[in-house]
């Protein structure tokens, strides 16, 4: 699940995660592999304005710690629902199941007491 959260970048056909299009804004990929990502690019309109977004940002070495920080966010609020959703879950109360068990029987002893007595 952790691989999972680090892949913010992705389209219905092909994953394209965060390395590759930073080694893509470094020029740290083959032209082949290049092409084969302009190529996919063209296709997949999302990871396409991802790019686009990415080759905005001014400071390239803070583009890792911009990513970093996302999956982070991303973990905390997936980590909060889940909790908060956990918690409104109905889990079976014991408890009080015992103690309604508890009651019944009290409550039949008592009649049987006093049925039996007149």
């Amino acid at each position: 699940m952790e691989n999972e959260l680090n892949k913010i970048l992705h389209g219905p056909k092909k994953n394209v995660d965060a390395e590759l299009l930073l080694k893509y804004l470094n020029d740290e990929l083959s032209n082949a592999e290049k092409h084969e990502l302009e190529m996919h690019l063209l296709d997949e309109d999302f990871d396409n304005e991802a790019l686009e977004g990415l080759q905005q940002v001014a400071n390239k070495e803070r583009i890792r710690l911009i990513v970093d920080g996302l999956n982070r966010d991303l973990k905390n609020r997936t980590s909060r629902r889940k909790r908060r959703r956990e918690q409104l879950s109905m889990k079976p109360l014991w408890w009080l199941y015992f103690s309604i068990l508890i009651l019944l029987i009290i409550i039949v002893m008592i009649y049987l007491y006093l049925h039996t007595k007149f």
